[in-house]
C-alpha cells in the first residue's frame, strides 16, 4: 500500500466499537478498514454483472401473456 493513502474521520464512538471488533477477531484497524473495503468492491462488481439480453423466467405462460414488460 505504498503511496496510498485515506483519511478516514469518525465519531470517537463508532471508533470504539470498530476498535472492539477488530480486536475480537484479532486484527489491526488498519486491517479491518483495508478488509471491509475491499469486501465492499469485491460485492460492488459481483452486483454490476447482469444476465443482459436473458428474457426474465416466467412460470406461468399468462402471466408472460398479461405482463407490462411485454412490449405491445
Amino acid at each position: 500500500m505504498a503511496g496510498k493513502k485515506v483519511l478516514l474521520t469518525l465519531n470517537p464512538e463508532m471508533y470504539a466499537e470498530l476498535e472492539g471488533y477488530a480486536k475480537a477477531n484479532f486484527m489491526t484497524m488498519q486491517e479491518l478498514i483495508t478488509n471491509t473495503l475491499r469486501k465492499c468492491v469485491l460485492y460492488a462488481a459481483e452486483a454490476n454483472k447482469s444476465k443482459a439480453g436473458r428474457p426474465p423466467k416466467v412460470d406461468e405462460p399468462f402471466l408472460e401473456y398479461l405482463s407490462k414488460a411485454k412490449g405491445f
